[in-house]
């Protein structure tokens, strides 16, 4: 549970949102095309430049990628299952799917429009695709996995509930009602527990548990799985888009993260599989035979406050609170550098709906100590206004960052007790009981903007600071039915205004993934040849120089 919980928080699961633009029949067409750079056409087809390059590559070989746990199952739709994900992406395929920039990109649907009322969505799915045992895949069983999710409570099963009616025009063809737009909607597609299944095989078995053999439209077929060891996968070779390089994909398991890394050292592993230890990140950066993909994802860790308690229910607390706070000096000491400076109130993914005018407060300890006194507290013999809990989760850079805030804090007369527990205990105490002070969360806040509605917005699930602010909660509820990224940016600005008088949160810092892959492994996801086209954990461009 623990490690699941970790790759939550430090997993940047994801995304880019939708752009629209009218066309000429006035719907809001989706910007389906990946980026120029990344090289590529609507369909999702390789470009020129991209097949150019990928003339180049070596056919044939073994990928062997490191995976920390086993598969809960082979469904990918059933549940929260962070080590199938991985899997998922390279025997599966979702209508849509976020690469390694965060971007929502073509995958089983070529392009998509959406009416301007956000509505209704009609994606054309590429024709001619074949699941793994031959049959054909169809736009029935879009319709089958969408309502099969939901019907069985599958993972994604809240984020559909919006979706009124499912039909199907032709074979090709995927119309998607909603009964209240939801600009969310897009991105949740892209996301988490959304692979599209076939009917035939899990019409009848929706558990779909390990003694299932996942049958997939990706670009490779499952091949075998030995539990503690490995997932076994082999190219599928009549992939209806780039059909992989490799011969065989591998997910060798390795739970012990000192083991997995050494593997990886000794050649064992072609792909790590995720970040590595903050010890070895800046030797991993310097090993000439080590390459280092980085990219920022819409996952933040922030300090939160009680409004239950006094006196963190006055805001010259929190704004002092805020003002005392180094996060330059956090995120060197406490991150080494496996993070980037938080300085807005939402993640700077989501750079369309960002409002500098609105930072994060700027490191001021004299003000801080002014704001103290503004708010009726006095300083006691040992120079101290105040003297507070800071609980947090066994985690080891939540335990390096309180340390540093603990310090920090000292600075303004804010004398700080760290309390360390288990998550159980962390969530009874924090979230259950609201018996805390301070504390320290982090996590995906996405796959859209309005998702910082959990965290702040009344009741939200992730709400655990007892915050509630009537208009913020109007302006969230606004912000999530427009579709045009210039009317949402209205209302987010003013969302944003809000969080920074109101202080409910202080972000601290951005998550930047980091993926090493040894220097022979070419066209990984984050390569300019792959992330036009590919998920962010698909290998389909992938080739050995060795």
């Amino acid at each position: 549970m623990q490690k699941r919980l970790t790759w939550f928080i430090a997993l940047a699961l994801i995304i880019g949102l939708l752009a629209g633009c009218s066309n000429n029949n006035g719907n809001s067409e989706s910007s389906a095309s990946p980026s120029a750079s990344a090289g590529g056409d609507a369909s999702g087809s390789p470009s020129a430049s991209a097949s150019a390059a990928a003339g180049q590559a070596k056919e044939g070989g073994t990928l062997i990628v490191g995976l920390s746990g086993d598969p809960l199952s082979f469904n990918p739709d059933g549940t929260g299952d962070d080590f199938m994900y991985p899997i998922a992406q390279n025997v599966f395929n979702r209508l849509v799917k976020i690469n390694n920039k965060q971007q929502i990109i073509p995958d089983l649907a070529e392009s998509w429009e959406v009416t301007d009322d956000g509505l209704q969505y009609t994606f054309h799915l590429h024709s001619g695709v074949k699941w793994h045992d031959g049959q054909a895949f169809t736009s029935k069983d879009v319709k089958f996995t969408l309502e099969a999710i939901k019907s069985n409570s599958g993972f994604a099963s809240t984020f559909l509930a919006g979706i009124a009616d499912i039909s199907t025009p032709d074979d090709n063809t995927v119309v998607v009602k909603l009964s209240k737009p939801d600009a969310a909607f897009i991105g949740y597609l892209a996301w988490y527990g959304t692979f599209i299944l076939p009917e035939h095989v899990y019409g009848s078995n929706w558990a779909g548990g390990t003694g299932t053999t996942p049958i997939g439209t990706g670009p490779f077929k499952f091949d075998g799985y030995k539990a503690g060891v490995s997932v076994n996968l082999v190219k599928n070779p009549d992939y209806f888009a780039q059909v992989p390089h490799v011969d065989k994909l591998i997910f060798s398991i390795i739970t012990d993260p000192n083991t997995m890394v050494q593997a990886f050292y000794n050649g064992e592993i072609d792909i790590l599989g995720g970040d590595p230890p903050a010890s070895e990140l800046d030797a991993m950066m310097n090993n000439s035979k080590v390459r280092v993909v980085t990219s920022l994802w819409p996952s933040r860790v922030y300090l939160l406050f009680n409004f239950d308690r006094e006196p963190f229910d006055k805001p010259e607390v929190r704004q002092a609170i805020a003002y005392a706070l180094n996060n330059d000096e956090i995120v060197a000491k406490a991150q080494k550098g496996q993070a980037q400076v938080a300085k807005t109130f939402l993640s700077p993914v989501y750079d369309w709906a960002v409002s500098n005018d609105y930072a994060v407060p700027a490191t001021d300890v004299d003000k801080a100590k002014q704001l103290l006194e503004q708010a009726g507290l006095k300083p006691d013999k040992d120079g101290n206004y105040l003297s507070a809990t800071l609980d947090i989760f066994e985690y080891n850079v939540y335990q390096d960052i309180a340390t540093v805030i603990k310090d920090q804090l000292a600075k303004a007369g804010i004398k700080i007790t760290i309390n360390v527990s288990d998550y159980a205990a962390w969530e009874a105490s924090v979230s259950t009981d609201h018996k805390y002070d301070l504390s320290i969360l982090g996590g995906y806040q996405g796959p859209d903007v309005g998702a910082v509605k959990s965290r702040v917005g009344t009741g939200g699930p992730s709400n655990m600071m007892g915050y509630s602010n009537p208009t913020l909660d109007r302006l969230l509820e606004e912000g999530a039915t427009l579709v045009k990224e210039e009317e949402r940016k209205a209302k987010y600005t003013e969302i944003q205004k809000i969080l920074s008088e109101d202080l409910p949160i202080v972000p601290i810092s951005e998550y930047v993934g980091s993926n090493p892959v040894q220097s022979y492994v070419k066209g990984e996801p984050g390569s300019e040849e792959a992330v036009g086209h590919t998920a962010f954990n698909e290998y389909s461009y992938v080739w050995l120089d060795k």
